[in-house]
């Protein structure tokens, strides 16, 4: 597989997952109003708003994934001399969080591990 097949196809990857992060928190804002607006016992209210609060969560986390797919993609480009004004691409933060840090030999074994 080309550099650019790759990422074509990671790109593709990367709208689809904000896409879909977009309505799932569109879905879970709509829902969390309506729980407001409801008449359910206090104790329902609190155990559907802590599922939605986890969720929210789980959609962070994924977006963490979707940012390290991202810089992989930038990466790629940056160093196989690709535009990636092709692929409609916005550079990456070259630090995700913390604890999420990516060096530039993690991003080339990673490169590696996907040619493999």
């Amino acid at each position: 597989m080309k550099y650019e097949e790759l990422i074509s196809e990671l790109c593709d990857v990367i709208k689809e997952s904000e896409n879909n992060a977009d309505l799932i928190y569109e879905d879970l804002e709509s829902i969390q109003q309506t729980l407001s607006d409801s008449d359910i016992c206090t104790t329902k209210k609190a155990d559907i708003s802590n599922k939605i609060e986890n969720s929210l969560g789980l959609l962070q986390h994924q977006d963490l994934h979707r940012q390290k797919i991202e810089r992989v993609v930038n990466f790629v480009c940056e160093h196989n001399n690709i535009d990636r004004g092709k692929y409609n691409l916005a550079s990456s933060a070259k630090s995700i969080g913390s604890d999420d840090v990516l060096s530039e030999d993690e991003l080339e074994e990673l490169l590696k591990s996907m040619q493999s």
